[in-house]
């Protein structure tokens, strides 16, 4: 029979390095706000990820009084072009996460610095510096915005003033809903699935960090084993690798592991996953609040109306909401009395006094917009409009496409589904020594 010591060898040097690629960059994704991920950027990379970072673009803006005049919103930056698409120039060095006008057909811009304008030929800052604005809609002389999927701030466009600040609380009877496995899977991997906030983002940082961890410390055990000397040195790393911290971190790790080697067949587990239906009863606790989860906002005047991902819900005095369309509403546009909402894992759809799906559009489109008279549904997984041409890629997306192996090739979710059964086995041997040597200790 193999020794269990010989198998946590086997399979620590056989997925070590994979589980560390894993890890580290796993836990800069789940930080996907910070700057510099988007401002560094590589020259060098494989034509694999030539077109990665035009999943970075998140709204586009054609100036109805002069069709050569484009605005181009990207995680890496506010570009504008003068000749109809044929080339952008970078004028705001700054996530921008929307744009919306007003009724004078000046320019917003919902950055990762606050609410920016343009104001004649320059970009400049209109409200709200230093706090991350990941949404926001205009109505007449009101705009509303949301500061980190949470608080709400309505102002008033003429005094630069802020009327409201608020938060959203939904009635537990109005959260009633269940979710997919295919929702819930995400949620999880994500770090949103677990408690309202930060702290389910957390637990997923104290995962990758015990795993970068206990891959590097795994490591430095072996070569000091290997090469049969300095044996202080491995008994000291061997107790910082094996301990009550990295038992605890079980949970969090095994939960990643699991749902992520679900994401990596995601297209062939589609039909399953959808058709698993998860209870209200037994979803974590951040299915109760809801409050950290305002991932679109819209406001017509009379109601104000958030997406989050139960559906769109409204509400005339901002204190009693109700749920009015189901399904994740990723984004909100509206066009006068229209109310366009992409949907993320669930139908797009409009409001216009009834709700109506929008079929044959596409999935998760950002924003809504007219170009030669013609609807346009701006989605940056599928669009034809002219885009700025990149000749490097982001830090961002090469730490994506090392996660979900698309650097290397197609082929490589099944060695990142090897090094997610691999730490999955390395838990179990791991912590059966681990009891093994504290029986053994006890003992003595």
């Amino acid at each position: 029979m193999v020794k269990t010591h010989k198998l946590h060898k086997f399979f620590g040097l056989t997925a070590g390095l994979v589980i560390l690629i894993l890890s580290i960059t796993g836990f800069f994704l789940d930080h996907d706000r910070w700057n510099f991920l988007y401002t560094t950027t590589f020259k060098t990379y494989p034509q694999s990820i030539k077109n990665a970072d035009k999943r970075l673009f998140t709204a586009y803006y054609i100036d109805p009084n002069d069709s050569k005049h484009i605005l181009s919103a990207s995680k890496r930056g506010l570009f504008e072009s003068f000749d109809g698409g044929k080339s952008f120039n970078n004028i705001l060095a700054l996530q921008i996460n929307a744009i919306k006008t007003d009724n004078k057909a000046r320019v917003y811009f919902a950055t990762s610095d606050g609410i920016y304008v343009k104001n004649k030929k320059q970009v400049i800052p209109f409200l709200l510096e230093g706090k991350y604005i990941n949404t926001m809609s205009i109505w007449g002389d009101t705009l509303v915005a949301v500061h980190d999927k949470r608080d709400i701030y309505m102002i008033n466009i003429p005094t630069r003033g802020i009327t409201n600040v608020l938060q959203v609380h939904i009635d537990k009877d109005q959260l009633h809903e269940d979710i997919k496995l295919s929702r819930f899977v995400r949620d999880l991997h994500y770090g949103r699935g677990l408690f309202d906030g930060d702290l389910s983002l957390y637990i997923n940082d104290f995962g990758a960090i015990v795993l970068t961890f206990l891959g590097l410390s795994g490591f430095m055990i072996w070569y000091y084993i290997h090469k049969k000397k300095l044996a202080s040195s491995s008994r000291r790393w061997i107790k910082y690798h094996a301990n009550i911290i990295s038992v605890i971190a079980v949970v969090p790790v095994v939960i990643l592991l699991i749902t992520g080697i679900f994401l990596d067949h995601s297209g062939g587990l589609r039909h399953f996953m959808k058709s698993v239906t998860i209870p209200h009863a037994i979803l974590p606790p951040v299915y109760d609040t809801l409050q950290s989860d305002i991932w679109s906002i819209d406001y017509d005047g009379k109601t104000l109306r958030i997406g989050n991902r139960y559906g769109v819900y409204g509400s005339q005095d901002f204190k009693n909401w109700s749920l009015e369309s189901r399904g994740f509403g990723y984004s909100l546009s509206r066009d006068n009395d229209k109310l366009y909402v992409g949907g993320m894992g669930a139908s797009n759809r409009l409001y216009d006094g009834s709700w109506h799906t929008l079929p044959h559009t596409p999935h998760m489109f950002k924003s809504v917009f007219y170009k030669d008279g013609d609807i346009v549904y701006f989605s940056s997984h599928r669009s034809s409009l002219a885009l700025p041409k990149f000749q490097d890629v982001t830090l961002y997306s090469i730490l994506l496409t090392l996660h979900d192996g698309t650097f290397f090739s197609s082929w490589w979710i099944w060695i990142n589904d090897y090094a997610a059964v691999a730490m999955l086995l390395l838990f179990i041997t791991g912590i059966m020594r681990w009891l093994k040597k504290k029986r053994l200790t006890q003992r003595v």
